[in-house]
Parts: structure tokens; sequence; C-alpha cells
């Protein structure tokens, strides 16, 4: 087992993004450990296994496999344990010191396409590029490998699992479905277009879904599916482009995207109840990429593209009524959203040298600190994937491209796990 200081050369825009939801009911928090990206409403709250992000050092944790992780996203297990993928086709769980179990889920050149779930028993569930979708038990038995989509057309792109009460929604290309625990196709819903990002949902089990042509000055729409796959109900979106998947708080759905008026994009963010009236709009000065909450507020980063200029990234604290509390620049691309914890929101970013920032802000956009990966004079390097995720205890994870390990962002202490 090695430690290195790293420096982070490549970065890749990522479908899913890990998250966490914040509930009070026992069941709901069962929820928040069994999704890579949410409990149900995808609001990056992390605040039930972290107490305070400390941004102080970076180490590379090697474990101990001949795979690269490759392309995928992390899943923390517990504070010591995650789940992880490899580019040719293993799925396991361990850590720098014990891989417990790694199995081989995809033939040929197909590999784990998506983040993975978890059920409230601790089965694992993991869709490939080749269409299908495995159910693994937590000591590493398949109990099942089912076919969603055929992969005639190559690989398949799939959007994060999502792990809901009764099932396990998955939507691969323009295709959603829900699957329940024995691999039984429950509902297929095919679209026109791929949701942005992800899917969220709420407590009731409604599915919500951005469906985008991916075009400026389209019609883009808000879909609320219910639980046996119906469409509640479906708010369109006349010259709206949709730039983050919904976001559920209580009974608010909340998206941001970008309005076309008069041949000018004006950044947006909309708010529907959950019956899917709208109840307000406002306008923003910069296009919103992700949309965090907690209780208290709605963390909001917004960027835009920038070639000739160096890169920034605005962050802002609304309520969730739309009022503005306050915001804040960072000299800095934002890669992933807000995290947030108990205390305080961490920020990852790259700025033009290709390095990466740890930004750590208290709940009212006061800056505590920066964090820089970068470090003169070191020779080791670990390249990355900004996909964060939170194991219990604080500690930031983030997957190697090209290496069998982890980066973890945390205090100067022992080794990671």
């Amino acid at each position: 087992m090695k430690r290195y200081s790293l420096i982070p050369i490549l970065f890749f825009c990522c479908i899913g993004l890990s998250c966490s939801n914040h509930q009070t009911a026992d069941d709901d928090i069962s929820m928040v450990r069994t999704n890579l990206c949410g409990g149900a409403d995808r609001s990056n709250n992390f605040m039930s296994v972290a107490e305070r992000f400390t941004a102080e050092t970076a180490i590379f944790e090697q474990f101990p496999l001949s795979d690269s992780l490759g392309l995928s996203s992390l899943m923390a297990i517990d504070e010591a344990n995650v789940a992880f993928a490899t580019e040719n086709g293993f799925v396991g769980i361990g850590n720098s010191s014990l891989v417990k179990w790694t199995l081989k889920v995809s033939t040929g050149n197909g590999y784990v396409a998506s983040g993975m779930c978890r059920d409230t028993s601790g089965n694992l569930y993991c869709v490939s590029t080749t269409g299908y979708m495995i159910k693994i038990s937590p000591d590493g038995i398949m109990q099942w490998r089912k076919r969603l989509l055929s992969d005639h057309a190559g690989s398949i792109i799939w959007l994060d699992l999502l792990s809901v009460k009764d099932g396990i929604v998955a939507c691969g290309d323009t295709t959603i479905f829900k699957v329940n625990t024995d691999g039984q196709i429950m509902w297929r819903q095919d679209r026109s277009s791929t949701p942005v990002r992800t899917i969220s949902a709420d407590k009731h089990g409604n599915l919500y879904a951005s469906h985008s042509m991916d075009e400026i000055g389209g019609t883009d729409t808000l879909l609320c599916y219910n639980p046996e796959g119906r469409v509640r109900w479906k708010a369109v979106l006349p010259f709206v482009r949709l730039t983050t998947q919904p976001l559920v708080h209580d009974d608010r759905i909340f998206v941001a995207g970008q309005r076309m008026d008069e041949g000018r994009k004006k950044p947006a963010l909309f708010c529907f109840k959950d019956e899917g009236t709208k109840c307000w709009e406002k306008l923003l000065t910069e296009t919103p990429r992700f949309l965090s909450s907690d209780e208290q507020s709605l963390y909001i980063v917004s960027l835009e593209p920038r070639i000739a200029e160096k890169a920034r990234t605005l962050i802002m604290g609304y309520t969730h009524d739309g009022v503005k509390r306050w915001h804040v620049y960072v000299s800095a691309q934002a890669v992933a959203p807000l995290l947030v914890s108990k205390t305080n929101i961490g920020l990852l970013a790259k700025h033009e040298q290709s390095a990466a920032d740890f930004f750590l802000f208290d709940k009212e956009g006061i800056l505590e600190s920066q964090f820089s990966f970068a470090e003169k004079g070191n020779s080791d390097q670990a390249d990355f994937l900004p996909i964060p995720t939170v194991l219990n205890g604080s500690t930031i994870a983030l997957p190697c491209k090209n290496k069998s390990g982890v980066v973890a962002v945390q205090k100067k202490r022992g080794l990671l796990f």
C-alpha cells in the first residue's frame, strides 16, 4: 500500500455525480447509502455522513488490482469500503488494504456503464455497455443478469441507477426502465431524448427527468412519472434548453437552463410544485450547471464557456422561495456540484493549468479554505475523474482514471482505509 501526493492531469465531463440525500424517516435514511447519485432528490447533500469537510491533503490509495478502474464511478459503502468497477468488466467491493471480492459482470469489451446502486438489503446493481443489468449479493455472488437493451448499435450510454423502495430505475440512451429486485421489467418508457445528467425521485416514488433536445432555442420538457411509469404531468418549456437534472426538496422541484429571448440566451431557474404547477422563475446572470440543497438553502453552480478568458465559476445561495441570499466567484471551472456537509460546502474545480483546487465555504458563502492538488516539485502523478463520493466520516473520494486507485481529500491524518 502506497501513499502519494498527486497532480491531476485529465478531466472528463460525467453523466452522473456522486450525491446523497438527507431525510429524517428511517426508511428514507436507508436510501441515502443505496444510491450513488442521490437519495431520492439528487441534492448532493451528505449531511447524514459528513459533519464537516476538511481539505488539507490528497492521498492516492493504490488498490491491489492489476485492472484499471477505468471511467466508472465509485459508490461509498461505509467509512472504509467502496464499490468499484474496472475497465475490463469487473465489479468489486474493498479498499486499498483488502479487496473483499471481485466479479466479472460483462463479456467481451463491455464494462459497467454508469454509477451503481444498492437496495436496502445491500444487494448491488449495475448495468453494462452491452445492455445488461446485474444484481450482486453483498458477498459478491451474482443473483441474476438480465438484458435490458440490445447492443447492436454499439456501446449503450446509461445514466446512474436509482434505487427506490420497490425497484431500480435505469435509463439507457432514450429508454427509461423500472426493474424489480427479481430482474423483471415493471415498465418501460421510450422517449425521443435522453434526460439531462440523471433521474430524480421524491419520497412517494414519483420520478422526475429533464428531457432536453440539446439545442439552443428548442423546447425542453420537465416530466414527472408515477411509480407505475405513467406520466403524471409534464411542463413544456418553449425556447428553453435545460442544463441541470431536477432537484426535489419537500414538495418543490427545481430545474435550470437557458431561455432564448429575442436572440439572447437568458439563464433561468425554475421552481414547480409536485403536481406540476410552476411556482416561479428567476433570471440569472450565468448558466446553471449544478444544483444542490439542504433544509435552508438552494445552491447553484453557474458558469459559461470561456475561450479567451480565464475560467470563472459563480456560486449562489438562494432560499427555496427564490430569494437570493449571497453569491461568490471563484477563478476556476467547476467540474462537479457543490457537496453539502452539516456545517460547510465544498467545490471541486480546475483552472487553466489543468490542475485542480478544492474550495470550502461556510453556508453563507464565506471562503474557509482553498486546497490545491498540484504541488511543485512532485514527480508522482495520478489522473482522477471529477466524480466525487463521500464516505462516512467526511472523506471525499475520487476514482483514478489510469490506475486501480482512489484519490482521497481529507484531514492530514493516516491512510484513508
